[in-house]
């Protein structure tokens, strides 16, 4: 089989994105238990096996943002949600990356 290859940002891409004219939402797909310690204030939570049957709250005119906690669950969201023609990008090391770089996060 060919290997799954998606696009991908890093956390210092994000950001410059988020204070962009056309931001992008961010789709934390992380554990309700996960969501609980540490998120993003802004972000869209939907826990990664419920996104299949939530996809009519993921918009389709906007970039996605997909964050786990290290980046490897939202790689394979990613692709799900670009195989249904949705424009999104795995976030490169999840919050962990995000809160070690200083971005801002609600615990």
């Amino acid at each position: 089989p060919d290997e799954v290859v998606v696009p991908e940002m890093t956390v210092a891409e994000l950001r410059a994105a988020l204070a962009g004219a056309a931001p992008p939402l961010i789709l934390d797909i992380r554990e309700q238990y996960e969501w609980n310690q540490v998120h993003i204030a802004d972000a869209l939570h939907i826990p990664m096996n419920q996104v299949p049957e939530r996809l009519a709250d993921l918009p389709t005119d906007r970039a996605i943002a997909v964050l786990c906690a290290h980046g490897n669950r939202s790689y394979g969201v990613t692709h799900f949600l670009r195989e249904r023609e949705l424009a999104a990008w795995n976030v490169k090391g999840g919050i962990t990356q995000w809160h070690v770089q200083g971005g801002p996060v609600e615990m």
